[in-house]
């Protein structure tokens, strides 16, 4: 639900910048800006965290990731229709991602491309 609002919210900015782009007499320079300003808030509802083949992505704007091998242990906590990841590199933590997979999927994923030594925990929440 959360999203959700935070999507209307960022188009409804975007179409407000949109509308006083269009409606205020501008110079071509000054409406490229606008634009780019429109293109740069719509960037916003880029939801590209997740894994990839070979990494896993934190965020949209995330260009490295972390790579599967650098990982030495994983934390997931199953809440009602989500899993929680955790990860560990370093012995440091990394930051919480949420996912709405089955965990048979993220196991079966996971399992071939984490090191061999890497330690997966699976924790369920008992408020449930």
């Amino acid at each position: 639900m959360k999203k959700k609002i935070i999507y209307v919210l960022i188009s409804i900015v975007s179409l407000l910048i949109l509308f006083l782009a269009l409606s205020v007499e501008q110079t071509l320079d000054q409406r490229i800006r606008s634009f780019l300003v429109i293109l740069l808030v719509l960037s916003f509802l880029l939801d590209a965290k997740g894994f990839s083949d070979d990494r896993l992505i934190l965020g949209p704007f995330d260009r490295k990731g972390i790579e599967y091998h650098e990982i030495n242990k994983m934390a997931l906590l199953l809440k009602e229709e989500e899993i929680w990841l955790n990860y560990f590199k370093d012995d440091r933590r990394g930051p919480m991602l949420k996912f709405s997979i089955p965990l048979e999927e993220l196991l079966t994923f996971l399992s071939g491309r984490l090191n061999e030594d890497a330690e997966i925990n699976i924790l369920v929440d008992e408020n449930q």
